[in-house]
């Protein structure tokens, strides 16, 4: 299945271009980005929220997801996949390159607390369970919302930066 075909019970991607201006304001406004990279903030205009999903279009899979009532609530953005290696504990010397996919999602306010997050990671690891890739997000430290959400989802904390991001891993073949 394609992330374009990707659907759970409730939620169902939609493409990113579909999305109205007041669909982008809500998912892209200061309080739901505050913990996001830097070029998500200080968006202030349409034609702004329009060119950062072009650009991440470039860099990535980006679809927005709409839930039961057709109201979209979410996006995703799944890198294309890039090799970085195995952490399964093998030597250096024997480690072998994985796809590693960086997935970066956020929920317009109004669909905070409703277990949306936890329904869509649960939705992405039957996606690509039994495939050779790993799935990685990078959440803020401050962020523990998202970060518990990660490691019920069987993510596991990985690096953290200086800046205090910390890194969450999820294998897809177990």
């Amino acid at each position: 299945m394609s992330l374009e075909e990707f659907h759970t019970q409730r939620l169902r991607a939609v493409p990113v271009a579909t999305l109205s201006a007041k669909e982008r304001s809500n998912l892209l406004e200061a309080d739901v980005v505050r913990w996001l990279p830097a070029f998500f903030h200080d968006l202030g205009s349409d034609a702004d929220r329009q060119a950062l999903l072009q650009t991440l279009s470039q860099e990535a899979d980006v679809i927005a997801l709409a839930n039961e009532t057709g109201q979209r609530i979410g996006l995703i953005i799944l890198s294309h996949a890039v090799l970085s290696h195995s952490m399964s504990g093998e030597s250096e010397v024997s480690k072998e390159e994985v796809p590693v996919r960086h997935l970066g999602y956020l929920f317009a306010q109004q669909a905070w607390g409703k277990g949306y997050a936890t329904e869509m990671l649960a939705g992405l690891q039957k996606v690509f369970r039994g495939q050779r890739v790993r799935i990685s997000g990078g959440v803020m430290q401050e962020n523990a919302a998202s970060a518990r959400v990660l490691q019920k989802a069987g993510f596991r904390r990985g690096a953290e930066t200086q800046e205090g991001e910390v890194t969450y891993v999820w294998e897809a073949m177990g």
